[in-house]
């Protein structure tokens, strides 16, 4: 399920194209490009690992999309140039079909990215 909510305290105002990842397609289309910085809801449970809610991002139009994970497949931690990084396999309803993607979060700066559609 996909909303349209908005990232700033100005209710409706659409977020402007800039060079960090925004104005970039997802999850709809094929062309989607790698580590797309988005931002994500997620809780930590009394073990400290994380589990991701809902991620949001700023579409091509610049509307802010919302998109609910339905379930997380897999996670694994990853190193990646000497980087720890967490790895969500993750699927969600999406215009009506149930896909899959990847999630990673950055550790050591503590960032998202949406890094590619499975299916």
């Amino acid at each position: 399920m996909k909303q349209e909510l908005p990232i700033s305290a100005s209710e409706g105002q659409k977020a402007s194209p800039s060079g960090s990842g925004r104005g970039r397609q997802l999850p709809e289309h094929a062309e989607v490009k790698r580590n797309l910085p988005i931002q994500v809801a997620a809780v930590c449970d009394t073990t400290g690992k994380l589990h991701p809610l809902w991620f949001r991002y700023a579409d091509a139009d610049s509307r802010i999309r919302r998109v609910e994970i339905d379930a997380v497949l897999s996670e694994k931690t990853v190193r990646y140039v000497g980087l720890q990084i967490e790895q969500y396999i993750c699927s969600s309803a999406i215009n009506g079909q149930n896909r899959t993607y990847e999630l990673r979060y950055s550790v050591e700066d503590h960032r998202w990215y949406f890094f590619r559609m499975l299916d």
